[in-house]
C-alpha cells in the first residue's frame, strides 16, 4: 500500500507591515497543498530602500507563525537558500513575479522537481503603500 506524503507549499518574502494583500497571498498559498512554510527575509537581505524593513526579522515571523493558513516559518537570507532547506513540492508567488522569477530560484526548481505557481490575488505592495501615505503629508 503506497503511503501519502503531504505536499509542502512555499512561500518567500519580506512581510514588513502586514497588509491584506500578504493574508491572500499566504491564503492562496495554502490551498495549493497541504502545508505551508513561509520563509522570511532576513533584515540584512532586505533591499526596500532606506529604512527598510520597519519590523525585523523575528517580529515579522511572529505575526506570519500566528496565521492559521501557516505550518511553519523560517528566516532566511533568501529564497534560494529556504528552498535548499524546505525542498517544497511546489514554490508560490505572487502574480506580479509572473516572468520575473530569477533564473537561480527557477534552475534550482527546475533541477529539484520543484514546481513554480503563481497567486491570483490582487497586488497590494508595502513600499507603494507607505510611499503614497508619506507623500500625502
Amino acid at each position: 500500500m503506497a503511503s501519502y506524503k503531504p505536499v509542502v507549499v512555499m512561500a518567500n518574502g519580506v512581510f514588513d507591515i502586514f497588509h491584506i494583500g500578504h493574508l491572500l497571498y499566504l491564503q492562496e498559498a495554502k490551498r495549493m497543498g497541504d502545508k505551508l512554510v513561509v520563509s522570511i527575509t532576513d533584515d540584512a537581505h532586505v533591499d526596500k530602500g532606506p529604512g527598510r524593513p520597519l519590523f525585523n526579522a523575528h517580529q515579522r515571523a511572529a505575526i506570519i507563525h500566528e496565521l492559521r493558513c501557516v505550518d511553519d516559518v523560517l528566516i532566511v537570507p533568501g529564497a534560494l537558500e529556504a528552498l535548499e532547506i524546505v525542498r517544497p513540492d511546489i514554490f508560490v508567488k505572487g502574480a506580479d513575479y509572473v516572468g520575473k522569477i530569477e533564473e537561480r530560484h527557477s534552475g534550482y526548481c527546475k533541477a529539484n522537481d520543484i514546481k513554480i505557481r503563481f497567486t491570483n490575488q490582487p497586488l497590494f505592495s508595502t513600499t507603494e503603500i507607505i510611499n503614497a501615505r508619506l507623500g500625502s503629508r
